[in-house]
């Protein structure tokens, strides 16, 4: 097995968490006299900050993590896609400090994928550059005729979509992979520079818009291609907070955010349930749709899509599979609406916070007088869905991560005692979870759609 540019322990990563997975041809660099391989590459990151690429000659010995080459992604330089496939093969590059990586995939749209996913979770881990030097014509003064913006009211919008100029030889500039979409109330031609902070912070594609990212993420929350304004005081925040701030704003909006889709990634991909009078996301293909995890969590309610008000989840997964809207889906969610989002400060390394499980369960059975997390905000019960009575909370998502809805052994336990003085909890009620879960195992193979 070899290893190349790791700076910590390989084999003894905290959490593992895999991005990306298919059979893919590797490609000789030195010797081409050397056979290709075709070879199961896996994309993963170790511990949130630490990117590696593995490779595997059995697809089921990936479970073991016992690679049979791998390499350290942390030094890359460029990940570029071939312009001409060659013997039906589309080629892509990744080019390390010292190396180069050279993979083929069978198709262009999965050699695109697989660009797209590297660009992306590399660029979030502050690994690439983004491209930044990107300039447009500076705006005409005509602040007096400037009409009013949207209605604060309205579903978040995504910003404009202005592509840049493509030179011959110069990559694609990905913005595929944004959450940055047309602000569709502007009645100006005319940029205004005042509403640029708030158009960097709203949603479209997958990633989340931050002004700074100090540190490693653990969820796709950052966007790499995108003018910054100047500094302002949350830019000293943790990337913890920031993240913890961007939900909780995404959770008060009135009327939901708006959020695109690719559409390959809604079609028979996520877990739609009835309950309460609405549409509510549980889950999703984790390992053939990676990317929706960047743009859903459990407990949405889905309200739109493509304009168009869903009653029950048969019409909305009906209008997914027969919109003819190209390559994305429009689609408006009220995020999170019954759970709330904490992050809480240690004081010191695994300092307990006072959360007691109800076994081994996400199930928060009490939260201890005057813990860590009660000073934090968190209450011991909450108000049912209904709001005729009380139950407990549950949690949903650690540190940004989605939980097990079925628990998973220690699951839960571990994610709470995780290295780090600040750790952040979703949590939602009790009965809402229960009725998910419920829903959930009379879809189709409903194991698929469990999230880890």
């Amino acid at each position: 097995m070899a290893e190349h540019n790791s700076t910590t322990a390989f084999d003894t990563p905290l959490f593992r968490e895999i991005h990306k997975n298919s059979w893919l041809t590797k490609v000789p660099t030195e010797n081409t006299k050397k056979k290709k391989e075709k070879v199961w590459v896996v994309f993963c990151v170790h511990d949130d900050n630490e990117a590696y690429l593995e490779t595997y000659f059995d697809s089921k010995m990936a479970a073991t993590h016992k690679p049979d080459w791998y390499v350290s992604l942390q030094h890359t330089s460029h990940v570029s896609p071939t312009i001409c496939p060659q013997e039906q093969e589309y080629e892509f590059v990744i080019t390390l400090y010292n190396e180069v990586v050279r993979l083929a995939a069978p198709t262009s749209e999965q050699m695109l994928d697989w660009v797209e996913s590297l660009r992306a979770k590399l660029q979030e881990l502050r690994i690439l550059s983004p491209k930044e030097n990107i300039y447009s014509k500076m705006p005409e003064n005509k602040a007096a005729n400037l009409l009013p913006t949207r209605d604060p009211t309205s579903p978040l919008p995504p910003p404009p979509a202005v592509p840049p100029v493509m030179l011959p030889g110069v990559e694609p500039f990905e913005l595929s992979l944004h959450r940055s979409g047309s602000n569709e109330e502007q009645q100006s031609s005319v940029f205004n520079f005042e509403d640029l902070h708030s158009t960097l912070t709203s949603r479209s594609s997958y990633d989340r818009l931050f002004v700074e990212r100090p540190g490693p993420s653990t969820r796709s929350f950052s966007s790499p291609s995108h003018l910054q304004p100047p500094p302002q005081p949350s830019s000293y925040r943790t990337l913890r907070e920031q993240q913890v701030l961007q939900l909780q704003k995404e959770m008060k909006h009135p009327s939901g955010v708006r959020l695109q889709l690719r559409r390959k990634d809604c079609i028979s991909s996520i877990a739609l349930v009835d309950i309460f009078n609405g549409v509510w996301i549980c889950g999703w293909k984790q390992k053939e749709h990676p990317m929706l995890y960047n743009a859903l969590h459990i407990g949405d309610q889905l309200l739109f899509v493509e304009n168009i008000p869903v009653k029950n989840s048969t019409e909305a997964n009906k209008i997914l599979r027969h919109s003819c809207c190209g390559l994305y889906v429009n689609v408006v969610v009220k995020r999170v609406p019954h759970g709330k989002v904490f992050i809480i400060h240690r004081d010191t390394e695994g300092q307990a916070l006072g959360i007691v499980q109800e076994g081994n369960t996400a199930v928060i059975r009490s939260v201890q007088v005057d813990s860590l997390a009660a000073r934090h905000g968190l209450s011991g019960r909450t108000q049912t869905c209904d709001g005729l009575s009380f139950t407990n909370w549950v949690l949903t998502e650690i540190n940004g991560r989605p939980l097990n809805l079925f628990f998973k052994e220690n699951q839960v336990r571990d994610r709470l005692n995780s290295v780090g003085r600040d750790i952040s909890i979703l949590v939602q009620p009790m009965d809402l979870i229960k009725q998910m879960k419920k829903q959930m195992k009379n879809l189709r193979n409903y194991k698929d759609y469990i999230l880890q």
